[in-house]
Order: C-alpha cells, then structure tokens, then sequence
C-alpha cells in the first residue's frame, strides 16, 4: 500500500511540474520584451526568490508541544504579464514531523512529516509600490495523504538595488477544505 502512495505522490509531483513548466514556456513565447517604465527603468517579467518563514497550524500538534510552530522554507518563480497582473509557481516544504488533529471520532489523526506544497496562484500588485496579492490552487504532497490547498497571500517587495529585494509575506492556506494554516516568511528576490 506505501508503495502504492508514493508511487501516486510521484505521479502527482511529476505532472505538476510538467505542467507548470509548459504553462511558464506558453507564457513566454511571443511577450513583448521591450517594456519600460517612463523613467527609463526596464520593467524585467522574471522573479526568482528564496523563502525562509515558520508556519502555524492551529490543529497541528507534536508529542511534547501543543502550540507547534513549522519552519517553512519556500522557492517562488513569477512571471509579469505586466506591472500588474502575474503568475507564480510558489514551492514551500515544512521542515517538521507533526500530526493534525481530527475533530471526528471516526477518523484518526493525520500524520504529517516534511509535506511540500506546490501551489500557481495569480498575482496581482495593483498600486506601483511593491504590494503584491495572491490567490490560487496548490497541492500538498506527503507520504500519507495529499491534500488540495487554496492559497491567499499578501507580499511586499522592497528593492535594494540591482533588482534585488526583501520580501517579507503572509500566506493562508485552506487544506483539504477544513485545515487552516499561517505562514509568515521572509523572501531575497531577484528580478531578471
């Protein structure tokens, strides 16, 4: 049966990837590369960023914790159809061992350990000030069980020369339709 499970989990993986990797070349193929501000500054479509943040799950528990805390490392790839409108394939793994707890009685706890979440949510930074929404789809692949994840966020971009940024970001996500979960990370960007 374990064998069975990651042998879907890979399958899974595997298709997201794919998928994202043609949606991002769709994307690319025939854009404008000539955009620019009015000032001169080159408006660059690419975004590459590192995360480093802890999550909070409020039906999360350890054995020696009630309130248990998640590091979150995160890889985000964005895409700017414009300045305003984009899209991203946001990567996070919670580094941590922890099961969630089932309100039913029928049902056991769900065991988790090192989940990886894979997410595409639309981006849309509405004013020209670094503040930036987000909202879409994503998966949560673990061993166990895989959950569906609905993805809303809020992010701000503080350049600091070269196209460089510090990017600090809150992130709710909505598991398998019952699971809350709270990330706050902080993210060193790159534009290109």
């Amino acid at each position: 049966m374990e064998k069975k499970s990651m042998t879907k989990l890979k399958y899974n993986f595997s298709f997201l990837v794919i998928l994202a990797l043609l949606l991002m070349t769709s994307i690319t193929y025939g854009q404008d590369h000539d955009a620019a501000h009015d000032d001169g500054h080159e408006f660059k479509k690419f975004r590459v960023a590192v995360n480093l943040g802890h999550g909070y799950i409020p039906t999360a528990s350890m054995p020696d914790n009630k309130l248990v805390i998640i590091p979150v490392w995160g890889l985000d790839f964005q895409f700017w159809f414009s300045e305003k409108w984009g899209i991203a394939l946001k990567n996070d793994i919670e580094i941590a061992k922890y099961t969630i707890e089932n309100k039913d009685d029928h049902d056991p706890d769900l065991p988790r350990e090192n989940p990886v979440v894979i997410s595409l949510p639309v981006l849309f930074s509405p004013w020209d000030n670094g503040l930036t929404f987000l909202l879409g789809p994503g998966i949560e692949l673990e061993g166990h069980q895989n959950f569906s994840v609905f993805r809303l966020g809020l992010g701000y971009e503080f350049e600091f020369g070269n196209h460089w940024d510090f990017a600090p970001e809150f992130v709710y996500d909505l598991k398998d339709g019952h699971i809350n979960s709270l990330t706050l990370a902080i993210g060193i960007g790159k534009r290109f």
